[in-house]
């Protein structure tokens, strides 16, 4: 297997000999930061899941996407291809998936950000033009974004009740994901290697995948009446993200981003101990995984996670995202916790702050993320999430105020 092209101090001597050792000034900055040393200045990571926004700031046009699955003329077209189409069109919504992460890491590149969250998940198959499945059992409703492109589907429910249903759900095309991610996230890090760090994206977490599975009240109970069939999921679905990792490494990819909602805005959605007890395992050997490899991991939950900081650095993350603002999550607190041990990334608000704030808001917002978090490294500046009403040019404000305010030593 390749190891990363970034990270040959990780290599034997015979290895480095053989491989060219590159450091961009982008991946030092990036990795200074997520070992909680000061770079040269404050880096920034892109996470943006909206075509429209990787369009504008490519300069293309927003195919009229959104009219083809809701005219009534061309909706009926594609269901009746979808019934004649092998696997549902599978083949397209991978080569779909396989554009837009090569596109959104360009986009990346061009708006000048030190790091990119680059997701390539070929797992959707479209049941008709309005209803989707993936690969793990979970249904979704098509969604648009109000400029014409897809948006990020809407969950609906799960297809796991029980044992049988877990028995016979075609995990064929699982299988495929990890060559189907080194194949992609290869063509990406030949072309932009030496300008982006490139976080590569799970397909969903081992938490949200069990649950969203089987739906969350039945997941509930399947905690207390089946934990052997829970169990049993974890560690199929632990050693297929293992592997995933594996596949990353081998295209050369120095990081990645595990994401896995866990929290509500009032806190986790589930105690700690069941957490540990269910999942701990899994997220160790993830992190462990992730750097035998020689690769840095960082941890994506929305909601309020200051009751998880400690947990995600005990399991041996590197870094955690999202640390939201509108779920009470202040920057300043998550740093005094757990700032000696985790890289934070994110908090810059996307419901108001990238969407429609005036320019001195945005200055203002990033300046003060910068100042609670980042003395002495461990920051990268961020957005929260992604958010269809997220602004192009607050995107370049945000990363003009780390231009500013970012750089070392803070403010003097």
């Amino acid at each position: 297997m390749r190891p990363p092209l970034f990270f040959c101090d990780n290599l034997h001597t015979s290895a480095r000999s053989r491989w060219r050792c590159v450091m961009p000034a982008t991946h030092d900055r990036v990795i200074a930061a997520l070992e909680l040393r000061e770079p040269d200045r404050v880096p920034t990571m892109d996470m943006m899941v909206e075509y429209s926004n990787v369009n504008e700031i490519l300069g293309q046009p927003n195919p009229p996407v959104a009219w083809f699955f809701t005219n009534d003329t061309s909706r009926k077209a594609m269901d009746l291809a979808l019934r004649h189409i092998p696997g549902n069109g599978a083949f397209l919504s991978d080569l779909a998936m396989d554009f837009f992460a090569y596109d959104r890491t360009r986009a990346a590149v061009k708006l000048g950000y030190d790091s990119a969250w680059v997701q390539h998940a070929p797992v959707g198959r479209f049941d008709d033009s309005r209803n989707l499945h993936d690969i793990f059992g979970r249904g979704f409703q098509v969604t648009f974004d109000g400029r014409g492109s897809i948006g990020t589907p809407m969950y609906v429910g799960g297809s796991i009740t029980g044992p049988d249903d877990w028995k016979t759900l075609d995990k064929r095309d699982m299988f495929l994901l990890p060559d189907k991610n080194r194949r992609a996230y290869s063509r990406i890090v030949r072309k932009f290697r030496d300008d982006i760090f490139i976080f590569g994206s799970f397909c969903g977490g081992l938490f949200e995948i069990t649950w969203q599975c089987m739906g969350f009240e039945p997941f509930i109970v399947a905690t207390r009446r089946q934990k052997p069939l829970l169990k049993k999921m974890i560690k199929f679905y632990t050693d297929l993200h293992c592997v995933v990792l594996e596949a990353m490494a081998e295209a050369g990819l120095p990081g990645a981003i595990y994401s896995d909602d866990l929290a509500y805005r009032s806190g986790p959605m589930l105690n700690t101990k069941l957490l540990e007890e269910l999942y701990g395992e899994g997220y160790r050997r993830l992190t462990e995984t992730a750097h035998r490899l020689g690769m840095k991991i960082v941890i994506h939950s929305c909601g309020n996670v200051y009751d998880l900081l400690g947990w995600f650095a005990d399991s041996g993350f590197d870094g955690v995202h999202a640390l939201e603002p509108t779920a009470g999550v202040e920057l300043a607190k998550a740093k005094e916790m757990i700032g000696d041990r985790l890289c934070l990334l994110g908090n810059v608000d996307v419901t108001h702050i990238l969407v429609d704030a005036s320019k001195m808001e945005v200055l203002e917002a990033v300046r003060s993320s910068i100042e609670a978090a980042g003395k002495g490294g461990g920051y990268i500046v961020a957005p929260t999430n992604s958010h269809p009403g997220m602004s192009v040019q607050r995107l370049r404000w945000m990363i003009e105020a780390v231009y500013k305010y970012g750089r070392y030593p803070l403010f003097t």
